[in-house]
């Protein structure tokens, strides 16, 4: 048996083969430890930038024929790209089986069946795709039970990944995520949170030293932190193989004597989703987290001595100038290494797309649909994201005035410098 596993264009992303596509590295390597004689393939179209992805050629060039199944995955904004693929497929491998899973499929699975005619997976892929492969029914509970993922699928000489300037390897220590922002789907990865053994996640780090020579990791969890009692033991493995390392958390599940056990175990720098300073649109958003949560962690960085990134949204339901301002002065006060700044679009899934009317939002859905869903990703042409939404609190011309004030106000307060190797590229005058 044969498969091939695909991941689509994603022509609009600013810096799009930075990692090999970890899921379906994921599923590979699962695939391999179950059925015998197996052989599985990888396409990842980000590695492919020699293609115009506006014409359908390229699909010619890269997709084998010979396959016996095809596994696509993608985000909403590539659902352009899955459907050409599986038309493709159906074209020129009638005998061929399609899988089709991800995000997208996760949260509209009705509308992915009737336009790429698959087989839809919702959810984690790899029992899934097993099951439809051997007809048997299972649930993982223990990540430890899965292998290694698969870098070898796509080629990791073809992924630019780098901390500090040397090459870097993204990897998971969990699936899933207990919290209910109302602009986050969790089709694909749900909030029941199941944790990797330190144990476990030390063998993958052990295998890319001594496979790659690779001692720089980018830890791809929502919150890295969740458990504070496992990051002191993650710290205490870390040290001992000196690597360098950077994660995401969240402002609530911090504190300056966690950073500094963080930062002498190799902690780089670190990310939060501070979102607003208004108290009201966190409520809003249900972010779970406080303006003096906000505040205390990204304190506690400066005091720590770890460069932090603040990830900011703008056009959050009943925002006003008044919150922008309020965002403006948190910002000000607190002096964040670097921040970046995404204007709202309500993604499939996310209970602001599910029910915008409850939350004083408004758009065309059958506009998005209509347009393959390329507007919910975060870039567009102004590097934020464009604004197609109107809210309660303001109409489309109050947003784009206010995008702009709220973007030259945080180039003055706090000016950005490159922390994490990328910055995010914006372009004022586009918006």
């Amino acid at each position: 048996m044969k498969i091939c596993l695909i991941s689509p264009p994603a022509p609009f992303a600013l810096e799009p083969a930075q990692n090999p596509p970890l899921g379906l590295c994921c599923l590979s390597a699962y695939l391999k430890t179950k059925i015998p004689n197996i052989e599985v393939v990888g396409v990842d179209f980000a590695t492919k930038k020699q293609y115009d992805y506006n014409k359908e050629e390229y699909l010619k060039s890269e997709i084998p024929r010979d396959c016996d199944i095809y596994g696509i995955t993608g985000f909403s904004c590539q659902f352009k790209w899955m459907k050409q693929i599986s038309r493709f497929i159906r074209g020129t491998c009638k005998q061929s089986s399609i899988v089709i899973g991800g995000p997208h499929a996760s949260a509209c699975p009705e509308e992915t069946f009737t336009q790429c005619h698959g087989h839809i997976v919702k959810g984690e892929g790899e029992e899934a795709l097993y099951n439809l492969i051997t007809h048997r029914h299972e649930v993982i509970e223990s990540l430890d039970d899965l292998p290694i993922p698969d870098r070898e699928l796509f080629g990791l000489e073809n992924y630019y990944r780098t901390l500090g300037g040397n090459p870097a390897v993204h990897i998971t220590t969990l699936r899933g995520c207990p919290y209910t922002c109302r602009f986050c789907h969790k089709s694909s990865v749900g909030t029941h949170v199941r944790f990797r053994s330190v144990q476990n996640v030390m063998q993958e780090i052990d295998t890319i030293i001594n496979k790659y020579g690779i001692k720089s990791f980018v830890i791809y969890d929502d919150i890295f932190t969740l458990n504070r009692d496992r990051v002191y033991y993650f710290c205490d493995e870390f040290k001992k193989r000196q690597i360098s390392w950077r994660c995401w958390s969240r402002t609530n599940l911090i504190n300056t004597e966690l950073l500094l056990t963080m930062k002498m175990a190799g902690l780089t720098s670190i990310t939060f989703g501070v979102e607003s300073g208004d108290d009201r649109i966190l409520k809003a958003i249900n972010k779970g987290t406080t303006v003096e949560q906000n505040r205390n962690a990204l304190l506690a960085c400066k005091t720590a001595g770890v460069p932090v990134r603040c990830s900011l949204m703008f056009g959050n339901p009943t925002e006003t100038l008044e919150s922008v301002n309020n965002t403006i002065n948190l910002i000000k006060e607190c002096q964040p290494d670097e921040w970046n700044l995404a204007v709202l679009a309500p993604v499939p899934g996310s209970e602001f797309w599910e029910y915008p009317a409850r939350y004083g939002i408004r758009f065309d859905k059958d506009w998005v649909r209509d347009n393959d869903y390329l507007v919910t990703n975060r870039f567009g042409k102004t590097g934020v994201g464009d604004i197609w939404i109107e809210l309660s609190s303001m109409s489309k011309e109050e947003m784009r005035k206010n995008l702009q004030y709220m973007l030259e106000e945080l180039d003055k307060v706090c000016p950005r410098r490159i922390i994490q190797d990328t910055i995010q590229t914006i372009n004022k005058e586009q918006i």
